[in-house]
């Protein structure tokens, strides 16, 4: 299945304000890469040890911004930053929710027709569709996704390299991004919720478990309450 041509792939900011579309051109998809990086320039900024973009030609993207009120301008919605260190680049985000959008670079001079779009600001189902697109790379064509020249300005980890940087253990129904923490250490968390609420229904309690191996292996629930227990000096009533 084939996507390339049909529709584009749509992203925007979280309030809404900002949206944009990337046109891609029947025949064209090998021109648009996903990158991972952990570089310190890139991980600051967008809060994360694991930066993800789509590098596209900036021909493909298109981007326009709502105002929800009448004193909401353009410039008020769009915002740009551009680091003392870094004047060479530019990074736009939403000045009402924040939502981190692109990351913009000359250089070297021939990344200025490039933008790299932060791969969370697209639609979910778009997100979905990049394995589709062919954009995921597998473990035999990382190496020969990238140049020699991108490799210097982005580093693109492989897989197992992704697996080690990555640190989000819920995908949001994304396949191909489970397999780049599948058997890493953080693909040994499991999390689980509960509830329980009061017989006359004046309180409720909510808990969240989150269990983590060294070893990778699972650790039953009750495996995990007495070793809490344990560490904390404290027994369960039957061993008082």
């Amino acid at each position: 299945m084939s996507l390339s041509g049909s529709r584009p792939l749509r992203g925007g900011c979280q309030c809404g304000r900002n949206r944009y579309i990337i046109a891609i051109p029947e025949n064209g998809i090998q021109e648009a890469q996903v990158l991972f990086n952990t570089e310190p320039q890139h991980q600051i900024p967008l809060a994360t040890p694991l930066a993800a973009y789509i590098r596209v030609p900036l021909s493909w993207y298109h981007s326009t911004t709502y105002a929800f009120f009448p004193d909401e301008t353009h410039a008020m919605i769009r915002r740009v930053y551009t680091h003392p260190s870094q004047d060479y680049s530019k990074r736009h985000f939403c000045g009402f929710c924040g939502t981190p959008l692109s990351y913009w670079s000359e250089e070297p001079r021939s990344e200025a027709d490039f933008i790299n779009l932060t791969l969370g600001s697209l639609l979910r189902e778009d997100i979905r569709d990049l394995e589709d697109l062919g954009l995921i790379p597998d473990d035999d064509d990382t190496d020969a996704a990238v140049t020699e020249q991108q490799q210097q300005q982005q580093q693109v980890p492989t897989t197992t390299e992704a697996k080690r940087s990555a640190a989000l253990r819920q995908s949001f129904g994304v396949p191909w991004f489970e397999t780049l923490i599948e058997g890493s250490r953080l693909g040994s968390m499991r999390r689980s919720y509960g509830a329980q609420r009061s017989r006359d229904g004046q309180a409720s309690i909510e808990w969240e478990i989150v269990e983590f191996s060294d070893g990778g292996g699972e650790m039953d629930l009750g495996e995990a309450d007495d070793a809490a227990l344990q560490q904390l000096g404290k027994r369960k009533h039957h061993e008082v």
